[in-house]
């Protein structure tokens, strides 16, 4: 059991310690109509502060309580969509924007094309005897939406189909490497959700030529997902400058001469909050619960939001939670620690068969087992509630580096962001391993870790084994020092409990069958 019980410990550890990695290599339903709600330019603002300048054409700046925008006449497109604090796309110099077109059959690249602007933000684009196309952008003004709404019509003599695609691109602006594992596009095709992380697109781009519902683009807390009201035939994503940049191919508007044709593209530029992308009905709730871990996932993120609602506190919540997980394990852990107990008290006889049966392995370990039936001991029992904590730990770090509702979550004294490490000082300079700041919350986890190891029921013989088991927690507190402030609380409050539960379990005598066989 000495040996079983380090193995999943390691094992545990090294899980912990190549999740980063993990995270750089990987990475709804029903299809109702989408309803637009189309808002009026007269609810934009001018924009007084500098602008991206487009390489021709005239830039067009606007706001409304959601989002900064600036348009331009070249193309029609996007310079700057800002949402809230976050620049989700800008424009370099020289660049063009994003939502320009492509007509792919007559091998025309409007998004080099300078548009009229008419009601602004509508432009228009007119290429005589050939067609006439609009550009008509409704912004939301209660969730970050955007409607793009094509009006083309076909001043030509005869039925002509015309095949968009539309370009975008989400800005990355990484604060840390492991900000890289939470950026990939995703892909709704028939029921199924697909995803590419953003170090394998780094090797190659994503192409795909098949029907797809909606497309997008993720990153930490925001995304930009693209739902048209006709299908999608095509999407090839790349990495482009550290941004990730899609173009997508429609299926062929079919428009007979001198007719019309309309179709509208809805746009989510915003954060990832599950409430809100549930709402749309289209699955975009998805990007949450795909994957092993996906309905852990929603389920720790709705429990979180529940208690949140409850206290007006996601420290406070976590807490909540922590006491409830802690409290559905109860039985297991119960279960685990006596059995610890029983192993640590049959040490001696447990060593009187391996000296007894030290030339017979086969004898010693039948008698072992009869050992441990007789006293009703399961060896595995002790490792069983730290594997079962694992994805839960998974699960959790994923809910408080994805979800937006957490960022920036204060708790108490000097913990203002749940979803950062705690940071109660700086340091002058940087150190190896730590960084440039004073974490406490993981110094207070590795006491914790330390004092429940202390009342761990110790069945290991060889000194070398227990200065192992005491070296584990010195290594967590590395691994966990600049985790989420959040996910160092839980595992706090965690440990705080399971000492709380030894404290009560040594109390409870062990009885152990001594008769011989």
């Amino acid at each position: 059991m000495d040996r079983r019980f380090i193995t999943a410990f390691l094992i545990s550890l090294v899980i912990l310690l190549a999740y980063p990695y993990y995270l750089k290599m990987v990475g709804v339903n029903q299809k109702p109509d989408v309803i637009y709600e189309k808002k009026e330019a007269s609810e934009l603002v001018a924009v007084e502060t500098p602008q991206p300048k487009p390489a021709g054409g005239k830039a067009i700046p606007y706001k409304n309580n959601l989002f900064d925008l600036v348009f331009t006449t070249q193309g029609g497109n996007v310079l700057l969509l800002t949402q809230g604090d976050t620049t989700l796309y800008k424009a370099g110099v020289h660049e063009g924007g994003i939502f320009g077109l492509k007509l792919l059959y007559e091998n025309e690249n409007l998004a080099d094309e300078i548009f009229q602007a008419e009601s602004t933000p509508h432009f228009v684009y007119e290429k005589p005897g050939q067609f006439r196309l609009q550009k008509n952008y409704f912004v939301g003004g209660e969730v970050p939406t955007l409607v793009l709404e094509l009006q083309i019509e076909n001043l030509s003599d005869r039925e002509k189909n015309f095949s968009f695609a539309l370009d975008y691109a989400l800005e990355m602006g990484f604060h840390a490497s492991a900000d890289q594992g939470m950026a990939k596009m995703v892909r709704l095709s028939g029921d199924e959700l697909h995803t590419v992380n953003f170090a394998t697109l780094r090797k190659k781009p994503s192409i795909v030529a098949e029907s797809i519902d909606w497309q997008g683009l993720v990153k930490k807390y925001y995304t930009i997902l693209v739902k048209p009201d006709w299908k999608m035939v095509g999407q090839e994503t790349e990495i482009k400058s550290e941004r990730l940049a899609s173009e997508l191919k429609f299926t062929p508007l079919t428009v007979p001469a001198g007719g019309k044709a309309t179709a509208r593209i809805l746009i989510y530029a915003g954060p990832l909050h599950y409430g809100t992308l549930k709402k749309f009905g289209l699955g975009f709730e998805r990007i949450f619960s795909h994957g092993t871990l996906g309905i852990l996932r929603v389920a720790l993120l709705s429990g979180l939001n529940f208690f949140y609602g409850l206290t007006k506190n996601y420290g406070v919540a976590i807490l909540m939670i922590t006491l409830l997980i802690k409290l559905l394990f109860t039985p297991l852990t119960h279960l685990s620690y006596g059995s610890m107990g029983k192993m640590q008290a049959l040490q001696p006889k447990i060593k009187a068969l391996q000296k007894q049966h030290q030339k017979d392995p086969a004898r010693m370990n039948k008698e072992m087992m009869e050992l441990y039936r007789r006293n009703r001991v399961n060896p595995m029992m002790g490792c069983l509630p730290l594997v079962l904590q694992i994805p839960i730990f998974i699960s959790f770090y994923q809910v408080l580096s994805q979800a937006v509702e957490l960022k920036g979550a204060d708790f108490i004294f000097w913990i203002h962001d749940l979803s950062e490490p705690d940071r109660l000082f700086t340091f002058p300079t940087t150190l190896p391993f730590v960084g440039n700041a004073f974490n406490l919350l993981p110094i207070l986890m590795l006491g914790s870790m330390l004092w429940q190891q202390k009342l761990t029921p110790q069945t290991a013989t060889a000194p070398g084994q227990e200065k192992l088991m005491y070296l584990m927690p010195i290594i967590f507190g590395f691994v966990f020092y600049n985790l989420p402030s959040g996910l160092v609380l839980y595992w706090i409050v965690n440990n705080l409990l399971t000492i709380f539960h030894q404290l009560v379990i040594k109390r409870i005598p062990i009885i152990i069958h001594h008769e011989d066989r």
